[in-house]
């Protein structure tokens, strides 16, 4: 039997987590726009090469924030009234649009590198932060609407 308690645990939480995936998404695209604003030396070196792998663990942690919903901490009650059936359609709708922004930035970048050569890293790195803000913040956009309904 679930409490009224983690009834409002879980409304409250499933706001904040909407916040915050909208938050991140904003945060993680706009710290792609210093990874490109430099030059190309400046890739080469060895702090770059600490940037990049930073680049990494936070792609890797905010694919995994989006697949668990961010909720992994909570206790088991709250956790199943957060993953409802709502919430995962609208990480299914979230996916979804991730694929399609990794889709149109990797036929972008194949029209861009006919006229200006594209690395494999930079090719990737644009097509993992295109999909990753693309889904966090579908998935922000469509949690605020359904918990501002309700």
């Amino acid at each position: 039997m679930t409490s009224a308690a983690d009834v409002e645990k879980a409304e409250r939480l499933g706001r904040a987590r909407a916040r915050i995936f909208a938050v991140q998404a904003v945060l993680f695209l706009g710290w792609q726009t210093l990874f490109f604003s430099g030059g190309t030396q400046d890739r080469v070196r060895a702090v770059s090469q600490v940037k990049i792998s930073a680049w990494m663990v936070m792609a890797i942690l905010l694919l995994f924030l989006l697949a668990s919903g961010g909720m992994l901490i909570r206790g088991r009650k709250v956790r199943g009234l957060l993953n409802d059936e709502l919430t995962r359609s609208h990480r299914t709708r979230a996916y979804v649009w991730a694929f399609w922004a990794a889709m149109i930035s990797a036929l972008g970048l194949y029209a861009v590198d006919m006229f200006d050569p594209v690395t494999a890293r930079e090719a990737i790195h644009l097509i993992v932060s295109a999909a990753l803000g693309v889904g966090l913040l579908t998935f922000s956009r469509l949690e605020r609407r359904s918990r501002s309904e309700t």
